[in-house]
């Protein structure tokens, strides 16, 4: 698809799904986002033929064929590019960030059958094994941890932040693609792309459990580049998403941008 508001369309239907299409919501923030042209049904296609060489569907197997056998690793420069964070790119250059290469490595373990989880630890995106959960994938850095490394890990990373159990606790698949959003997000900021961060926040406000912030965030800064009237819009839908007193704040910065165009 190469219409920006079926790409839109798309990821709204992939968080809306049951289960939560991780793999489409994925490819749907590059297509939107990224602006990147792709046929996301194409893509899938990708992962698919990718799944058909794991050749033992183990966590082993599964582990070796991305790994060892296709290479995929994490990148060694330009970590804050924001390809990084589209999937399709992964795909195409074989390396990216812990939570690209963890998403990949949980959609092709679902295709062949091995059972994973999303580990969000501060600072670092694992894959959890749910037969043995104390065993752990990083694909980033070619790994598999037992908890103890992934409490070493942390460590090497936060050197003055204390440890946690539950830092490796299973992370919701809705929040595994908010914080892909939120990689994203920092990245337009430092790199002041306004127009991008705009896709980033539309995106984020799908979501079922976005804070209302996010909707003020997403408002402010459609009117900074003179999109009123499309804030005026996600405000006048968020106060009745939300309702009660958020709702009537909502409202109030509704009829202030409507009074703007008057």
């Amino acid at each position: 698809m190469d219409s920006t508001r079926d790409n839109l369309d798309l990821f709204r239907d992939a968080i809306d799904a049951n289960p939560f299409r991780l793999d489409i919501a994925a490819f749907a923030i590059s297509a939107y986002v990224g602006s990147n042209s792709l046929e996301i049904a194409d893509w899938l296609k990708r992962l698919d033929v990718l799944s058909e060489l794991v050749t033992e569907p183990t966590l082993d197997g599964l582990f070796r064929s991305l790994c060892h056998e296709q290479g995929f690793r994490g990148v060694q420069n330009n970590y804050y590019d924001a390809d990084n964070s589209y999937l399709d790119q992964v795909l195409n250059r074989k390396c990216g960030i812990p939570i690209t290469l963890s998403v990949l490595l949980l959609e092709v373990g679902r295709r062949v059958g091995v059972p994973l989880f999303g580990v969000g630890m501060p600072g670092h995106f694992l894959v959890g094994d749910r037969v043995d959960r104390n065993i752990f994938i990083d694909l980033f850095n070619g790994a598999v941890l037992d908890r103890h490394k992934a409490r070493e890990l942390f460590h090497s990373m936060n050197p003055d932040l204390p440890f946690q159990e539950n830092y490796l606790d299973e992370t919701p698949t809705e929040s595994i693609i908010l914080r892909m959003l939120n990689n994203l997000r920092m990245i337009a900021y430092r790199n002041n792309q306004p127009k991008t961060l705009i896709k980033i926040l539309e995106l984020m406000t799908l979501l079922e459990d976005c804070p209302l912030d996010e909707f003020f965030k997403l408002a402010s800064a459609l009117e900074a580049v003179g999109r009123i009237e499309d804030a005026a819009r996600y405000l006048d839908d968020a106060a009745l998403r939300f309702g009660g007193s958020d709702g009537d704040e909502l409202r109030a910065q509704v009829t202030r941008l409507w009074a703007r165009l008057n």
